[in-house]
């Protein structure tokens, strides 16, 4: 038996060693060739497109809202969001408290959550939607932090925030 093991071994040796043949001639590069890849490299940088220095300026999107409030964590709002639904488009108001924001330069979000019917509702609202009609800000509360995923296990009087005055 043993021997029969060496000899599969010697077998499996032998085919990792039969393959395709190395080419071992190295192109050498005339001159024509490295003016060829010299003259990509130069198209290459001209067709670049400038980006913005800073992606924090956001004067550079397009898109950028300019006419929402100033909105803070612990803020009650009434969002007014475009819903299309079978071809009808109405406007829904979701009035909540923001419990975190995002500033992730063009695509800002705010997270609301509301209480309807002894059940809590979180939406997620991207702020430069054009389905977003209008931000408006009824009431600004005190608060210590800047995401206010605490008062998902307070219910009642426990989840009411302070009133900023």
């Amino acid at each position: 038996m043993a021997e029969k093991k060496k000899e599969a071994k010697t077998i499996k040796t032998e085919k990792k060693k039969v393959g395709k043949p190395k080419n071992t001639d190295k192109k050498i590069d005339t001159k024509a060739a490295v003016e060829d890849k010299e003259e990509k490299l130069k198209t290459k940088e001209e067709t670049k497109v400038e980006k913005p220095a800073l992606l924090s300026d956001l004067n550079y999107f397009s898109e950028v809202r300019k006419d929402l409030p100033e909105i803070k964590p612990g803020d009650i709002l009434r969002v007014s969001y475009r819903v299309i639904e079978g071809g009808k488009e109405r406007i829904q108001v979701f009035e909540g408290t923001v419990i975190a924001i995002k500033n992730a330069g063009i695509s800002r979000t705010i997270t609301v959550r509301k209480t309807s019917f002894g059940i809590a509702v979180e939406r997620i609202f991207p702020l430069n939607s054009k389905l977003v009609q209008g931000i408006e800000v009824k009431k600004h509360s005190k608060v210590r932090r800047a995401k206010l995923y605490y008062l998902r296990n307070l219910k009642g009087k426990a989840a009411r925030l302070r009133e900023l005055r």
